[in-house]
C-alpha cells in the first residue's frame, strides 16, 4: 500500500472530518480543560510516547473492531493543519488509517513526512493529536507537552469488553499525575492543574 494516499489532501474531505472531530471534542481547548463533549463519561489514560509506537495500534484495532469501524482518523491539531501544514506542504497532517493496516504500517505512516521535510512527520512534529473513529463511540486525545493520552468512552460496556486490551490504561490517579509532572519544572505538577484534571476526568 502507498501510505502517502492515506493523508487527507482535499479541503472538502478535511472539512468533513473536522466537523466530525468537532462533534466529539472542543478542538480549541487543551488539558487540563475538559476536551471531550458531553456524551463521553468514562476516561482512561496512557503515556503519549506509547501512542507513537506500533503496539498502540493493536489497541486501536481492538477498539475499532468492537465498534465496527473500518478506519481511524489520526489527526494533528498542533501544529496547525491548515495555517502551517497545508500551507507549507499542500496536504494535511490528518490520516485516515484503515483498521486492517498492520502495526508496522501504522508506525511507518506516522514516520512518513514530506519529502522536503522528514522532520515534519506526525511521529516527530505533533503536539496535540486525536484518534477518532466514524462511530464516535470512543476517541483519544493526546498532548505531547503533558506526556499523556486520554481515552474517552461513551459506553462503559465497550471499555469493559476491552479491558484485556486496555490493561495498561489507567483512570486518573497519582500515577497518571506523576507522568504529567515529569513535564513540569522540578517535576512538580501545580496543584491547580492536578485538581482540574481530577475534576474533569474522574469516573463517577
Amino acid at each position: 500500500m502507498n501510505l502517502a494516499t492515506l493523508f487527507v489532501k482535499e479541503k472538502k474531505e478535511f472539512d468533513e472530518l473536522r466537523r466530525m472531530a468537532n462533534d466529539v471534542f472542543y478542538l480549541e481547548r487543551r488539558l487540563p480543560e475538559q476536551v471531550f463533549r458531553e456524551q463521553f463519561h468514562h476516561y482512561l489514560f496512557e503515556q503519549f510516547d506509547w501512542a507513537m509506537c506500533d503496539e498502540f495500534w493493536n489497541v486501536i484495532q481492538q477498539l475499532a473492531e468492537e465498534t465496527k469501524d473500518d478506519f481511524v482518523l489520526t489527526a494533528v491539531l498542533d501544529p496547525d493543519p491548515v495555517g502551517y501544514y497545508y500551507k507549507t506542504f499542500h496536504y494535511y497532517n490528518w490520516i485516515k488509517i484503515p483498521v486492517a493496516l498492520s502495526s508496522d504500517e501504522y508506525f511507518a505512516v506516522l514516520e512518513s513526512g514530506p519529502e522536503e521535510s522528514p522532520a515534519d512527520a506526525v511521529l516527530y512534529n505533533s503536539y496535540t493529536v486525536i484518534w477518532l473513529s466514524p462511530s464516535m463511540k470512543w476517541a483519544i486525545w493526546g498532548e505531547r507537552n503533558d506526556g499523556i493520552c486520554v481515552l474517552g468512552l461513551q459506553d462503559t460496556s465497550v471499555g469493559n469488553d476491552l479491558l484485556p486490551f486496555l490493561k495498561t490504561w489507567r483512570p486518573i490517579d497519582e500515577t497518571v499525575l506523576s507522568w504529567i509532572a515529569l513535564h513540569y519544572v522540578d517535576q512538580k505538577l501545580p496543584q491547580e492543574i492536578a485538581d482540574t484534571l481530577v475534576l474533569n476526568y474522574s469516573n463517577g
